[in-house]
């Protein structure tokens, strides 16, 4: 029975995984309804679905090609979600992207991309760096800077974004009070990458449990 189901996890996190991002583009369609409905469904490309794509799909034994060794690289991985965390954060990329959802789409499929590049390094089966500790701290020091925004969106005393500034949040409530749940939204999403990395850094893996496989 177990292994039965064990057949299943694969198939079961891919749907899933699969579900989430269907759902999280269909919820770029209006990004001026709501600052944290537009950013629960970024954060839904970026932090959810990547863990469950990557933990349904096998991994291939064959030899990476040398585009392929750049791209999975884990300092390539780290610089280009920082990139993409701080720089879709920035007024005058988050600011167009709200006010109009054509252009917000290219922007989730870069959360979306950034994402997948930074859990391969970090799930077991696409690790490049060779001690536990050293993707904890790697994954531990990604996620700065998608805490350090989230918690200007939270603090912050005026609505930084001016599309925001007009509108009526489709739950009713003021610009700045929606801006600060997205940056709470925001603080969450990441928490399952920040607890991952300390779970690693203290080596609480018990050695087996999870066989890295080859990438």
């Amino acid at each position: 029975m177990a292994v039965a189901l064990r057949r299943y996890w694969p198939r079961l996190f891919v749907s899933t995984g699969t579900v989430v991002v269907i759902g999280s583009v269909a919820g770029l369609r209006d990004p001026l309804a709501s600052m944290a409905s537009y950013t629960a469904s970024l954060m839904a490309l970026n932090q959810v679905a990547p863990p469950l794509l990557l933990l349904g799909m096998r991994r291939s034994s064959r030899s990476a090609s040398a585009i392929e060794q750049w791209l999975f690289d884990p300092w390539v991985a780290f610089c280009v979600f920082g990139a993409v965390t701080i720089a879709i954060s920035l007024p005058g990329i988050f600011a167009p992207a709200v006010a109009n959802a054509v252009f917000s789409a290219p922007l989730g499929l870069l959360e979306l991309a950034s994402g997948l590049l930074l859990w391969r390094q970090i799930l077991p089966g696409g690790q490049t760096l060779d001690a536990d500790w050293k993707i904890g701290a790697f994954g531990f020091l990604a996620g700065i800077p998608m805490t350090v925004v989230a918690v200007v969106w939270m603090l912050a005393p005026a609505v930084l974004y001016t599309p925001y500034l007009d509108v009526l949040c489709r739950w009713n409530i003021s610009p700045l009070a929606d801006q600060r749940w997205a940056g709470f939204i925001m603080l969450v999403s990441g928490a399952p990458l920040q607890l991952a990395s300390l779970w690693l850094i203290l080596g609480l893996r018990a050695p087996g449990l999870i066989d890295k496989q080859p990438s």
